[in-house]
């Protein structure tokens, strides 16, 4: 029986967007949520004009149609977010947008691949039943239904790391999965990955995870743009503001809920923004108790450019990655690369696909 190509991917499928990369796509970095097709239709019955994305139907709920894409936050529709801390993994929407994501990153319309993935999570979870529940979500056999085509996906391995240290190995290996970085390798690493639902901190020494140094913050971005929505709708009960349409026009300084009604932010939003980074340090600070046993400390994760100014001042020689969203998932593909080099596919290995009745 002839070997199907090995496809390696690398997701980072964060609280606030998804990230993947693979040998056989460009990457793709969208919101950590879709929209169903019916709300879709409903919400625009004129049609949705140059708005571009893709229709999805998973074998795990068959019958249910969702659409995602480059351009969904453009799309009316009720719109399903992956964003939760407590049992993530075993939501239906993480689920779904997992195989979304799995889908999205082969470029082939249609048929029957074998892939091995690199995934991360929190920091706090690594080792815990978290770690299998995620592994649980990606490893086995997909059937995902893809526009006009369907994707038969084998995960043949799935090897989960913590968060942060996508970007260390993001900087250790270069584009074709061979070492690049010894300073990576020799050196102890303090990292702080700013997500949206979290922030995690890792110290990795010689590229290995020191447990002593390991903290996650339940805190990140999202909590931000929560507080200013929270912030809007008590100025004006009408705004009706969510994180979700706030992250869309954070970096104005008035809210505008319709032509009609604007309500100003640029106060409350740097008052918010300054507190969270003052809370994060100060987390820091009680884990992080010497700061001078690291040779680098890294600043990486979605919020790395809005807190970076903080951290600058907290940490004077900290370095901020500049790929600070996609570092991670980028650095699992480089990963997979080099695990791959010595990984032969079990052609005749059969997979059971999980099913779901809802």
């Amino acid at each position: 029986m002839a070997k199907n190509k090995l496809i390696i991917m690398g997701i980072d499928h964060g609280n606030g967007y998804f990230k993947g990369f693979s040998n056989d796509s460009k990457g793709i970095v969208l919101p950590s949520g879709f929209l169903t097709k019916e709300s879709v239709t409903r919400e625009d019955s004129t049609g949705v004009g140059d708005i571009k994305y893709n229709e999805f139907e998973s074998s795990l709920f068959s019958g249910e149609r969702y659409v995602w894409g480059n351009d969904i936050n453009k799309a009316k529709g009720r719109f399903l977010s992956t964003y939760t801390n407590e049992d993530r993994y075993t939501q239906k929407q993480f689920k779904l947008l997992s195989q979304f994501g799995l889908a999205s990153l082969i470029t082939a319309k249609k048929g029957v691949f074998d892939v091995l993935l690199v995934t991360g999570c929190p920091s706090r979870e690594k080792g815990t039943k978290r770690e299998q529940e995620l592994i649980k979500v990606f490893k086995g056999k997909h059937t995902v239904q893809m526009n006009n085509g369907q994707k038969t996906i084998h995960v043949r391995e799935c090897k989960v790391l913590p968060q942060p240290l996508g970007t260390v190995l993001d900087l250790y290996i270069d584009k074709n999965g061979n070492v690049e970085s010894e300073e990576m390798a020799t050196s102890y690493i303090g990292i702080i990955d700013i997500g949206s639902g979290t922030t995690d901190c890792d110290g990795i020494e010689s590229l290995k995870a020191m447990p002593e140094d390991r903290h996650t913050i339940p805190v990140g971005v999202y909590e931000i743009y929560q507080r200013l929505a929270d912030y809007i709708n008590s100025q004006n009960i009408d705004a009706y503001a969510t994180a979700r349409s706030v992250e869309l026009q954070f970096d104005k300084d008035e809210y505008q809920a319709s032509k009609r009604l604007a309500v100003p932010i640029k106060e409350a939003k740097e008052r918010i923004v300054r507190e969270t980074a003052e809370y994060l340090i100060n987390q820091l600070q009680l884990r992080w108790k010497n700061r001078s046993k690291f040779d680098i400390v890294l600043l990486t994760g979605g919020g790395a450019q809005l807190m970076q100014p903080w951290f600058k001042d907290f940490i004077k020689d900290i370095r901020v990655i500049q790929d600070y969203q996609i570092a991670n998932a980028r650095g699992f593909l480089k990963f997979g690369l080099l695990l791959s080099k010595d990984y032969e596919i079990q052609p005749h290995e059969e997979i059971v696909e999980e099913t779901v009745t809802s």
